[in-house]
């Protein structure tokens, strides 16, 4: 079987697993927000949670998402492994976001196996588990920043790869101080958890380390939104009259508003949920910032898939990317070092690993396939050069016609050959690359005259 046959099987096998995975992953978004939500204001609903329904949601929503945390793991592998085939650190990196993941699942079962028989459960999963984590998230974007750096030297320097590589250095920051932190409530909390236990959110005292660490990661974060959020609107400007002008300015205006609000308010005194007595409420409307946020990026990427061929393998690369960036920004906004019983908040804590692993193999291979295609741009380029010198001009419409119709029987076999040897399909269309023919003809009978 050649290289384009197995692409063809792979797409069309893809395919048909892609809408079984849209319904899973809003399922997992939907555990995500309940679970998540639900932590951030335990300390104000402990009768809730500790109640039979309390304890059997939660144990629910941590089967279903072990279950299909590897439902999708094993979806995005399917997509990746042409790319894993050429890279094989691809494989690295899958098989240790899916041992973690192993490693994860069972410490979640193991926290709900003691809250059923002994009504208690023991703080050191809650320290393991954010361990993981955040140390996938660190060392998977910290990996995608020096690709970022890579490409920016090698891709003529373009603005758009500084800007998402100043970003992924600031998401590991983010991720560093955010694991200090929570290492750090953590460490004020109870070491057994009992069903009498009401979740507990330690105030760091002025100037202390851990406020500044704090600071850090929300300073580090909000500057990494703003330049996330400046690639996105440089990405979908691009597709301004689909989406609609005001549409389009009134969902980015609302998102770079309402996402980097609550730190500053908070700062200066304008925001203090102890002292609110609709602080609960307040809480819930100011996490809902990563939930537009999380949205806004995954549209982003979601508006560049869909100008790709229906079945190509970078289109669904693409859309995983998509994917990751909304199950980050959700995943990544939950606490679970509160320590409320039972635990919500962890199960978002442990995919935070695995929508960093979405984000990556998303964008490398996008990337990948950014410089196959200038591969291929500068080969007809060249061909079109070499093929009207042996013509002698390129003057009449007869000797265009040939000169096109040779170029791009060379242009079909270059990009064969191109992706046998990168394992990655380019985006091209066959119309855009009889066009870009097309123009580099006109552009040399244009320096004959």
């Amino acid at each position: 079987m050649n290289f384009r046959n197995y692409v063809d099987g792979v797409s069309s096998s893809l395919k048909s697993k892609n809408n079984g995975f849209l319904i899973v992953f809003i399922a997992i978004v939907i555990t995500v927000l309940v679970d998540s939500q639900i932590g951030l204001v335990a300390d104000f609903i402990p009768e809730y949670l500790t109640s039979s329904f309390g304890i059997s949601l939660f144990v629910g929503l941590t089967v279903f998402s072990i279950f299909s945390s590897f439902f999708m793991i094993n979806y995005a592998r399917r997509i990746n492994s042409l790319t894993a085939g050429k890279y094989a650190h691809f494989k690295l990196i899958y098989y240790l976001v899916f041992v973690s993941q192993c490693l994860i699942s069972s410490i979640l079962l193991f926290v709900v196996t003691q809250m059923v028989i002994y009504q208690e459960y023991s703080i050191i999963p809650l320290f393991i588990i954010n361990i993981i984590s955040y140390g996938i998230w660190i060392s998977i974007l910290a990996l995608l920043t020096r690709a970022f750096i890579l490409w920016y030297k090698n891709f003529n320097k373009n603005i758009m790869i500084l800007i998402f590589a100043i970003a992924m250095i600031l998401y590991v920051i983010n991720g560093i101080c955010g694991l200090i932190t929570q290492i750090d409530m953590l460490t004020q909390q109870d070491p057994i958890i009992t069903s009498n236990h009401v979740a507990y959110f330690p105030e760091f005292s002025n100037f202390s380390m851990s406020d500044q660490f704090n600071a850090v990661y929300q300073i580090a974060a909000i500057i990494a939104f703003l330049l996330t959020w400046i690639g996105s609107v440089r990405l979908l400007y691009q597709n301004l009259k689909r989406i609609g002008r005001f549409k389009f300015w009134t969902m980015m205006i609302i998102s770079l508003i309402y996402y980097p609000l609550s730190y500053p308010l908070f700062v200066l005194g304008y925001f203090n949920p102890l002292g609110n007595e609709n602080a609960m409420l307040n809480i819930l409307v100011f996490s809902f910032g990563g939930i537009i946020a999380g949205i806004l990026f995954g549209i982003s990427f979601l508006s560049i898939a869909r100008t790709l061929k229906t079945n190509s393998i970078v289109r669904n690369q693409l859309m995983l990317t998509a994917y990751g960036f909304l199950l980050f920004y959700l995943a990544g906004s939950a606490y679970a070092s509160q320590a409320a019983y039972p635990p919500y908040g962890l199960i978002s804590v442990s995919l935070i690993g695995f929508s960093c692993y979405l984000i990556y193999s998303g964008l490398y291979s996008a990337a990948q396939t950014i410089s196959q295609d200038k591969a291929l741009l500068r080969s007809i380029r060249k061909s079109v050069t070499e093929q009207a010198n042996f013509l002698g001009g390129i003057g009449t419409a007869q000797r265009n016609k040939e000169l096109e119709s040779r170029v791009l029987k060379i242009a079909k076999n270059l990009e064969e050959e191109i992706e046998e040897k990168s394992g990655v399909e380019t985006s091209l269309t066959e119309n855009e690359v009889v066009d870009y023919v097309q123009y580099v003809i006109n552009e040399l009978h244009g320096n004959k005259k």
